[in-house]
C-alpha cells in the first residue's frame, strides 16, 4: 500500500467502507459522524493508544486512536471536509507513535483546511513534537480558545505558544496550566522568560478568561501584563494562580487591572501576597471585581482592613493572626458587608475566633457560606453558632436569629443539630424558615403580649398557624383557649352578637 503522504483519499472513498479503514471501534464511529454529520460532529479527540484511562472511563463520541499512518490519514481526509468540526483536542503523549512524520505532516496540514475550528486543547502533551505543526492551524482567524493543560513544554514552545497568539484575535480564553506531575515539564522556564512572551497577548483584544497557573511569573511578568490588560476591555477572569507573585507584583499588577471595567473574578491562589497586598486589591481593583481568590497566601488580617466589596472570597490556607477573626467579624456585621461566600479553610479560626464570627453574622442577612477549618473547632465553638442560627430565649429571638447561613464547611465533628439548621436555612423563604424555627422550639405560644388587640387578631393567629403549623393541632388549639381564657365575655358577646341580626328565611323559589 503506498503512503499516506501519496494515498489519493478522494478517489478511494468511493470504494473503501469505513470497516475497512480501521479496526478500531471508536475510530470507525468518529470517521462516521464525520463523513454522515452524526452523533457529535463537532468534536475531535486525538487519544494515545496507551492510554487506558481514556479508552475505558472518559471515552467520548469523536475520539480517535491513530493506530498507523493510514488511520491518521483517513481521518485528516474527513476533517478537511468537514464543515461542523468546532473543537479539536489532543490527550496524551506518544499519540502518533506508529505513525509515519510525512502522514503526521499531512494530517496537520489537512486540519489547517478546516476553518471551522473555534476550539483547541491540549493535555498531558509532549507539544514540543507538534507545537511546529500547527502553523496552518493557528493561521485559523476563528480560533477563540485555546487550552493547554499539564504539557510537557519547554521554552522554544513557550515561545510559539505566545507568538502564535499575535494570529488569533478573535482569542477569548487562554488557558495555561502547568502542574505537570512529577515535576517535569517546565523547569526551565523564568521570570525573565515569561515577560519576553507576555506582550504577544496585545493583539488579544477579545480575551474574555486569562490563565496562567505555574508558569513562573514575578515582578517582570506582572509590569508586562499590567501593560496590555487595559486593551483586553471584554476581560473577565484572570487567574494568576501558583506564580511568584507578591504585594509589590501586585501594586504593579494593580495599575492595569483598574482599567478592565468587566472583570468580575481574579484568581491569586499560592502566591506570596500578604496584608499589604491584600490592601492594595481592596483599595485599586475596579468596583465590577466581586470574586477574589488568595487560597495559600500569607494574608494574617493583623490589622483592620474591610472585606466588604466582595461577594465571594477565598482566604483558606492563610495562617490568621490572633485578631483575625475580629477583623473578619466587622466586616460581617457591617450593613453595607456584600460578601455572600468567604472561604476561612485552613486560617487557625479554632474555639477561640469561632464564637467572634458567629456573633457577627447574627444580623447579616447576605452571607450563606462560611466554610471554616475541619478539626481546629471542637463543640465549645460549634455551639456559639448553635444560638446564632436559632435563639430559644424568646420567639421575638428566635424570629431574629440568622435565617440566612446555609453552610459552614465540611466539617467531620459538626454537630448535628447545626448542621439541621442549616439545612432548614436552605429554604429561599426567611419568613417560612423563621415560622418553622419557632414552631419546632416553642410548645407554647405566649400571645398575651397581642390581647390589646382582642378579638381582632384571632383570625391572623389561626391562619398563620394553618400555614405554617399543619401537624400541630395542639398549639391551634392553645392559642385559641388562651384567647377564651383571657376574654370570655367578649367571646360570648362576640358569638351571641352574629344570632341577634334578621332572621333568614328559605328562597321559596
Amino acid at each position: 500500500m503506498p503512503s499516506s503522504k501519496t494515498m489519493d483519499y478522494d478517489t478511494l472513498e468511493a470504494t473503501t467502507s469505513i470497516y475497512d479503514m480501521t479496526d478500531n471501534k471508536d475510530n470507525r464511529l468518529t470517521l462516521r459522524s464525520l463523513k454522515y454529520n452524526v452523533d457529535d460532529p463537532s468534536r475531535l479527540r486525538l487519544c494515545s493508544l496507551d492510554d487506558a484511562e481514556v479508552r475505558d472511563i472518559d471515552k467520548k463520541y469523536g475520539d480517535y486512536f491513530p493506530g498507523s499512518s493510514e488511520e491518521l490519514g483517513w481521518l485528516g481526509h474527513f476533517v478537511k471536509k468537514s464543515a461542523h468540526l468546532e473543537e479539536f483536542l489532543v490527550y496524551g503523549s506518544n499519540i502518533f507513535k506508529n505513525c509515519s512524520e510525512e502522514s503526521v505532516d499531512r494530517f496537520f496540514e489537512d486540519l489547517g483546511k478546516c476553518n471551522h475550528i473555534k476550539k483547541m486543547e491540549f493535555s498531558y502533551v509532549h507539544l514540543a513534537e507538534i507545537i511546529c505543526k500547527l502553523g496552518s492551524v493557528i493561521e485559523n482567524s476563528n480560533i477563540t480558545h485555546w487550552s493547554l493543560t499539564r504539557c510537557y513544554l519547554g521554552v522554544p514552545e513557550v515561545n510559539r505558544l505566545f507568538n502564535a497568539s499575535r494570529d488569533m484575535k478573535r482569542l477569548e480564553e487562554l488557558y495555561v496550566l502547568h502542574d505537570v506531575p512529577n515535576g517535569e515539564g517546565l523547569t526551565d522556564l523564568d521570570d525573565d522568560v515569561m515577560a519576553g512572551c507576555i506582550p504577544s497577548l496585545a493583539a488579544c483584544t477579545a480575551m474574555r478568561n486569562l490563565v496562567l497557573v505555574d508558569l513562573s511569573m514575578g515582578m517582570k511578568s506582572c509590569a508586562a501584563l499590567s501593560v496590555i490588560l487595559p486593551r483586553m476591555a471584554n476581560l473577565m477572569e484572570l487567574d494568576l494562580e501558583g506564580n511568584s507573585i507578591n504585594g509589590n507584583c501586585v501594586e504593579v499588577l494593580v495599575r492595569g487591572l483598574s482599567q478592565c471595567r468587566r472583570l468580575h473574578s481574579l484568581g491569586l491562589e499560592n502566591n506570596g501576597i500578604g496584608d499589604d497586598g491584600l490592601e492594595v486589591l481592596i483599595q485599586g481593583l475596579p468596583a465590577s471585581v466581586c470574586r477574589l481568590d488568595l487560597n495559600d497566601n500569607e494574608v494574617t488580617l493583623a490589622r483592620q482592613l474591610p472585606l466588604l466589596r466582595f461577594k465571594w472570597l477565598n482566604l483558606s490556607g492563610n495562617t490568621l493572626s490572633a485578631g483575625g477573626p475580629r477583623v473578619v467579624a466587622a466586616s460581617l456585621a457591617n450593613k453595607e458587608c456584600r460578601l455572600e461566600t468567604l472561604h476561612l479553610f485552613r486560617t487557625n479560626i479554632g474555639d477561640e475566633g469561632a464564637p467572634i464570627l458567629a456573633t457577627s453574622i447574627r444580623s447579616n442577612q447576605r452571607l450563606t457560606c462560611m466554610s471554616l477549618t475541619n478539626g481546629d473547632i471542637t463543640e465549645t465553638g460549634w455551639d456559639a453558632f448553635s444560638s446564632i442560627l436559632c435563639d430559644t430565649s424568646s420567639i421575638t429571638a428566635t424570629y431574629s436569629s440568622n435565617h440566612s447561613l446555609q453552610s459552614l464547611g465540611y466539617c467531620d465533628n459538626m454537630p448535628e443539630d447545626i448542621e439541621t439548621l442549616l439545612e432548614l436555612n436552605s429554604d429561599e423563604d426567611n419568613s417560612r424558615v423563621a415560622a418553622t424555627k419557632i414552631l419546632q422550639t416553642h410548645r407554647h405560644l405566649d400571645i398575651k403580649p397581642f390581647f390589646d388587640r382582642k378579638l381582632d387578631l384571632l383570625p391572623h393567629v389561626v391562619a398563620w398557624l394553618e400555614r405554617f403549623a399543619e401537624s400541630r393541632l395542639d398549639l391551634k388549639l392553645s392559642s385559641i383557649f388562651e384567647f377564651v381564657r383571657a376574654m370570655p365575655q367578649e367571646v360570648v358577646d362576640g358569638v351571641a352578637g352574629k344570632q341577634k341580626g334578621k332572621k333568614r328565611t328559605r328562597n321559596s323559589s
